[in-house]
């Protein structure tokens, strides 16, 4: 009895010790390929083959990554670079361990089509998230000094397409197809990587307590999501077939056609300015800019380095 007692302590033990290393990851949206990577990863059998045991738990539209890993409901999410300098400067421990976008997708569609610089949205009403993803636009009014009123939103063009505002700030990968297949699609669309601000937006986080407990699971798990990108890089059109079976899973309306924007945008964002192929590491120097800048407009009291921001 006594024997026995003792094994299934153990085996309780050894149980507990294995879902204490299971990563709970939370992307920042609903599902869409924004994500293929990992949906790749997970589907391939690309995290089983590195050992590790990855739940892929989707946020709603209402609920924001950074506050589920706060509350500890996952301990790995993607954010932008530009929030995660401001959370860690914030005290926020989290650790990069993939850099999945080199480049910025930002873009503001405008509907006058006498606007064609920045100059012309002086005092205009421009549509922005009603999310962390606004930060960086504000600070841009802020630099250029036009007094733009923002009008939020959560995920909508509406009130692009019914002309309640002067333009919008849309994603390269997901607004802008929409107001394109609405019929808009002679409007002009203002990168704000040809503006300066080019920085690179999604990478891969986990939490610090996760990574110093597991450095090896978290390594794999970034090797395991990098595999997944590379593959959705060569293999596009079954990258596709296996977001929208998570879609359709997950009960989430989906386009192919948007789908298929959206990864080949996504995928554009992987190559840095004038590279020829994806890069997953972070660069040192948009690092020390974004760092600047959110210094600069009093966001951050001290520049954060990239060992600082990759745990080392």
């Amino acid at each position: 009895m006594k024997h026995g007692l003792l094994f299934f302590i153990m085996l309780m033990s050894a149980g507990v010790s294995m879902y204490a290393q299971q990563i709970v990851f939370t992307p920042q949206w609903t599902p869409q390929s924004q994500f293929a990577g990992y949906y790749v990863a997970q589907e391939m059998g690309f995290y089983k083959d590195a050992g590790v045991d990855v739940v892929i738990d989707h946020t709603s539209t209402s609920d924001l990554v950074i506050n589920r890993l706060l509350k500890g409901k996952c301990n790995a999410i993607t954010m932008t670079l530009f929030d995660a300098i401001y959370h860690i400067g914030h005290g926020v421990e989290v650790v990069n361990v993939l850099q999945t976008a080199q480049r910025s997708g930002h873009v503001i569609v405008v509907r006058d089509d006498r606007i064609r610089n920045m100059e012309g949205l002086r005092g205009k009403r421009v549509g922005i998230w009603k999310s962390s993803s606004s930060q960086l636009a504000q600070l841009m009014d802020m630099d250029y000094e036009l007094g733009i009123e923002w009008i939020q939103f959560i995920q909508s063009i509406n009130l692009y397409i019914s002309g309640a505002i002067d333009a919008t700030m849309a994603m390269s990968y997901n607004e802008l197809y929409w107001i394109r297949s609405s019929g808009f699609e002679d409007k002009t669309a203002i990168p704000m990587a040809e503006i300066g601000y080019d920085y690179p937006e999604e990478g891969l986080y986990v939490s610090r307590e996760y990574y110093e407990k597991y450095p090896d699971k978290a390594k794999a798990f970034a090797e395991a999501s990098r595999r997944g990108w590379e593959w959705a890089h060569e293999h596009p059109e079954q990258t596709v077939d296996i977001v929208m079976e998570i879609m359709k899973r997950e009960q989430v309306p989906a386009s192919r056609m948007h789908q298929e924007w959206m990864l080949r945008e996504v995928l554009k964002l992987q190559f840095p300015e004038g590279g020829d192929r994806p890069d997953f590491r972070l660069d040192a120097e948009k690092v020390r800019e974004l760092n600047a800048l959110l210094m600069r407009h009093g966001r951050i009291e001290k520049e954060l380095g990239v060992e600082q921001i990759q745990g080392r």
